[in-house]
């Protein structure tokens, strides 16, 4: 007995709606980064504390927004 199964990743327009806003708040999240660090004298704007300082404001996003810290699904 064969059975077709619907592929759990298949892109609908749901899920593009989804990885697209996931992309801008990460885009917002550099934007805001770099911007932050640009106005702070001696800090390097293009490496690691950039991409940590917008790790850290992605995570203040997802805790304020009650995403992935356990308590239900990321909303943006």
């Amino acid at each position: 007995m064969t059975s077709t199964r619907q592929d759990p990743f298949a892109e609908t327009e749901e899920v593009a709606a989804a990885i697209e806003r996931e992309r801008l708040l990460l885009v917002r999240c550099v934007e805001t980064a770099y911007e932050s660090l640009r106005l702070m004298p001696g800090v390097d704007t293009s490496g690691r504390t950039l991409v940590w300082f917008a790790g850290r404001l992605l995570l203040a996003h997802e805790r304020a927004s009650g995403g992935r810290d356990g308590s239900g699904a990321s909303q943006v």
